[in-house]
């Protein structure tokens, strides 16, 4: 198993965002350098990204090309220049301290490459090309973790995995319920992708990012050789909420237009209640990652927002930071103080102050 780093962690959620929104001109990370000096300044240590492992492999024709047309859903293509890109970034962060926590949704490309990851050892070569690379650059030691496939085998960013595991096209939805053979194949993940990569790479945590229905899949498998545990934890998930704020609802007409006041009046009105059930999911992921000896990582949550808002929501801010406390004092260590605190989302990245407080508790422990 990798060595956990003891170092706290106040992760800041770049995903596949910095690629994605850097070539355009108001694009929220078209400055690199200025947006890392911005996340620097609020308090964050760790950036989680998504190195596109899938492009920055070799593929299997022996031909590498550093020109990447991303196909991100709903948006138009991106042209980037990959391994350039990785490799810009990931100087300018060494340079600050920061560390990376990799974590891949395998986006699609205009030459379908996800596809083509299919196998734990396809998932095993495209990482180890990528970590040999970090290496070779001089940062292996600042990759915190690697989470080898976002919220797995959820889609699309398994995609290439659908077919071999539920024997389903990975255009439609995941099974509600997986049989015993499609268990068995999702332990062969879990068991020989961390540890292939711990022979390879010791020095790096390998784990896995869940959401609250696939964790209870998760119970009935094996993680024995998994480090890390990284759950997101959204009070959106909560179907009382859901209930609450009209978005179980279909959103049309007033009420679709109501919904989003709705939840800010849930919030100011009743933070203490939605808290108390934010907590009682935070505990119940607690007992799981300690019965497994699993280290708990929170890199996602805690209750989402409409685009649009010009300024921080006090039920909103409050809740985020009795979460926080919460997270510390069952012992989380590398969690984020909320995934939206990222550019792309300006109401919430101009509070700076705030972010640099929760961060700070976070790098301190207080709780």
């Amino acid at each position: 198993m990798a060595q956990h780093d003891a170092q706290p962690l106040a992760m800041a959620c770049w995903d596949i965002s910095w690629l994605l929104q850097r070539d355009i001109r108001d694009g929220a990370y078209a400055s690199l350098e200025r947006v890392l000096d911005e996340t620097e300044r609020r308090g964050f240590n760790t950036l989680r990204l998504d190195p596109c492992p899938h492009l920055i492999a070799t593929p299997e024709n022996g031909i590498h090309m550093d020109r990447c047309e991303l196909m991100p859903q709903g948006a138009p293509a991106v042209e980037v220049k990959i391994r350039h890109q990785l490799q810009q970034l990931l100087q300018s962060a060494h340079e600050r301290g920061f560390k990376v926590w990799f974590s891949s949704r395998f986006i699609n490309d205009s030459r379908a490459r996800r596809s083509f990851v299919r196998r734990p050892e396809d998932f095993v070569a495209v990482w180890s090309e990528t970590l040999s690379l970090v290496e070779q650059w001089g940062y292996l030691g600042d990759v915190a973790g690697l989470d080898f496939c976002y919220q797995f085998p959820s889609l699309p960013h398994a995609h290439g995995v659908a077919r071999r595991v539920f024997r389903r096209s990975p255009e439609r939805s995941l099974p509600s319920h997986w049989s015993p053979a499609s268990s068995e194949r999702l332990e062969e993940y879990l068991r020989d992708i961390p540890r292939a990569l711990h022979a390879l790479f010791p020095s790096v945590p390998v784990g896995l990012s869940t959401t609250a229905a696939l964790s209870e899949q998760l119970r009935q498998l094996d993680t024995s050789e998994l480090d890390f545990l990284d759950f997101s934890l959204w009070l959106d998930d909560d179907p009382r909420y859901r209930l609450a704020s009209g978005e179980a609802m279909p959103a049309a007409g007033l009420l679709g237009k109501l919904a989003n006041p709705m939840k800010q009046l849930l919030l100011d009105a009743g933070g203490m209640h939605w808290q108390r059930r934010l907590e009682d999911q935070l505990q119940r992921r607690m007992a799981f990652t300690r019965l497994r000896r699993l280290q708990p990582v929170i890199s996602e949550g805690f209750v989402r927002q409409p685009q649009g808002l010009r300024k921080l929501p006090t039920g909103w801010a409050d809740l985020h930071e009795m979460m926080v406390v919460n997270a510390l004092t069952q012992g989380v260590e590398a969690l984020t103080p909320t995934s939206l605190a990222c550019p792309s989302y300006p109401w919430l990245w101009q509070e700076e102050e705030y972010l640099a407080h929760l961060n700070h508790l976070i790098l301190s422990g207080a709780s």
